[in-house]
């Protein structure tokens, strides 16, 4: 017998601080810190472009080996959001 533990989404939208490479007109976040700690990226899963009125906003769902995260930068303001873990 088996049993699948399910975590949920949780939303949070806080500021965080981000290490990023940018290049090639990309961006890739390598680490942030939340809570107090440094979260290093182990994989981005997914990557997609909202837009929240002028400003481009640039959704990345990343994983440390031990939880996932949706982590956001806002391309006019230059400043990242953490929006959820799940």
């Amino acid at each position: 017998m088996y049993t699948i533990l399910l975590r949920m989404p949780v939303a949070i939208d806080e500021p965080i601080v981000v290490g990023a490479v940018f290049s090639h007109g990309g961006v890739k976040p390598v680490w942030f810190t939340w809570n107090g700690r440094e979260i290093r990226i182990r994989e981005i899963t997914f990557t997609w472009k909202t837009r929240e009125g002028s400003s481009s906003m640039l959704h990345f769902s990343v994983m440390d080996g031990r939880g996932l995260y949706e982590i956001i930068y806002n391309t006019e303001t230059f400043k990242w959001r953490i929006n959820c873990t799940g």
